[in-house]
């Protein structure tokens, strides 16, 4: 399986919406002999991750893939500009509103997620389980 004990990084230019599609074909390359639903479920936490930090947060520095070694979990890794702005965790969603969901995907795609800080990025973070 790609990337297994190594992290593989994505760097996206300030100001530029991040290209999904050239993101999740970067993915698949990334991550090839994962099974179809965990490069499913990759792709569509990782397109909910960055564009948070497209929308919410100044945009995507960095997104970073790996297999950490002996685990059976893909890590994504997204980087954005504004380390003072956490996400927040939303409750009940609009059902009339196309917002509010991508948090709540993230929660129950993922085994664990969280967020850290440093000075002058924030990188928010999930772990899938390998299928």
């Amino acid at each position: 399986m790609g990337t297994t004990g190594t992290r593989q990084a994505y760097e996206f230019p300030s100001g530029v919406a991040p290209p999904l599609g050239k993101v999740r074909a970067w993915l698949r390359d990334q991550l090839n002999g994962v099974g179809r639903i965990t490069m499913a479920d990759t792709e569509l936490l990782t397109t909910e991750l960055l564009t948070n930090a497209h929308e919410h947060a100044d945009g995507v520095a960095e997104l970073r893939v790996s297999v950490p070694s002996g685990r059976d979990v893909v890590r994504v890794e997204v980087d954005d500009r504004r380390p003072r702005l956490k996400p927040r965790r939303v409750t009940k969603q609009d059902p009339a509103s196309p917002h509010g969901r991508g948090l709540a995907l993230v929660e129950a795609i993922s085994t664990t997620w969280g967020v850290d800080t440093g000075a002058g990025y924030k990188t928010v973070w999930a772990e899938i389980p390998v299928l």
